[in-house]
């Protein structure tokens, strides 16, 4: 019983676990760029789903093939297992272990091409509500001035490349000109809207208003994709941060604070129509 129980726990249990933290250090690899793990409850479990999915596959093949081939070592059954999430070029397709590592990770594919679209959904929500709750592109453009002072600090860090930092810095700078490119045109559009209308004493007609949202609806996206870069470079301390950022620049609706809101910022509604 006891040469039992060993035999279980060196050919089942023990690639197992090995192979966990291999593979969770590969998911780390593999999806670097692409959000956080635990960033929600739902890309947390299926993070953890590919673990224990990859974890049983390698106890399955151990268990299976040991007793065949006794030279394999059972950690190496688990270091091979975990090591087939991580991503492979088109030199890893090609050679021969490419079908091996497809039977060992058996049932993977559809678990990471999940986890894939979890992680896009967590930005894409993150961004959206950090980027929401703006009456105007004045405090939008204010905003977006320190979003991009907050990634610029962040660059210059330690073991990164000057040409990966010149990148990083063009990077941060070209999507924070979009921004306030938008911006500018939304108070363009705005200011024309609103001197019509005073001119004719008149409301803004339907045409206008349309303008004016698409307008800053251009510019909401922009400031999305800048904060792309904080979501995909940050920590998730950041986000406490950059939140603390925005509510320096939300206004209540009615009430016109004295941080250069710029000319009729507090008769305005969130899309900048006037409301006179």
């Amino acid at each position: 019983m006891a040469l039992d129980q060993a035999s279980v726990i060196s050919e089942w249990v023990l690639p197992a676990a090995v192979c966990a933290p291999v593979t969770w250090i590969c998911l780390v690899f593999r999806f670097r760029d692409d959000g956080r793990l635990l960033g929600t409850a739902r890309s947390s479990a299926l993070a953890l789903c590919v673990v224990l999915w990859t974890s049983g596959m390698a106890a399955l093949a151990s268990g299976v093939l040991l007793p065949l081939t006794p030279s394999v070592p059972p950690m190496a059954v688990g270091v091979a297992t975990g090591w087939g999430v991580s991503p492979r070029g088109r030199g890893g397709e090609r050679n021969g272990g490419g079908p091996a590592m497809a039977v060992l990770t058996l049932g993977n594919s559809l678990l990471l091409h999940q986890l894939a679209l979890r992680l896009r959904a967590d930005r894409a929500d993150w961004c959206e509500r950090m980027a929401e709750g703006f009456r105007d592109c004045w405090h939008l453009d204010y905003y977006a001035d320190d979003i991009r002072s907050h990634l610029l600090l962040r660059v210059d860090v330690q073991g990164r490349t000057s040409r990966a930092r010149a990148l990083a810095k063009r990077e941060i700078n070209e999507r924070h000109k979009e921004v306030r490119a938008a911006a500018q045109k939304w108070i363009t559009v705005e200011t024309k809207v609103k001197k019509a209308a005073r001119l004719q004493d008149r409301l803004p007609e339907p045409d206008e208003i349309r303008q004016v949202k698409r307008a800053f609806g251009e510019a909401e996206q922009y400031l999305r994709h800048l904060l792309e870069l904080a979501h995909a470079h940050g920590k998730r301390s950041d986000g406490v941060k950059i939140l603390g950022i925005k509510e320096r620049y939300l206004v209540p609706p009615g009430v016109d604070e004295a941080l250069g809101g710029g000319p009729g910022a507090a008769d305005t509604d969130p899309q900048g129509v006037s409301r006179r």
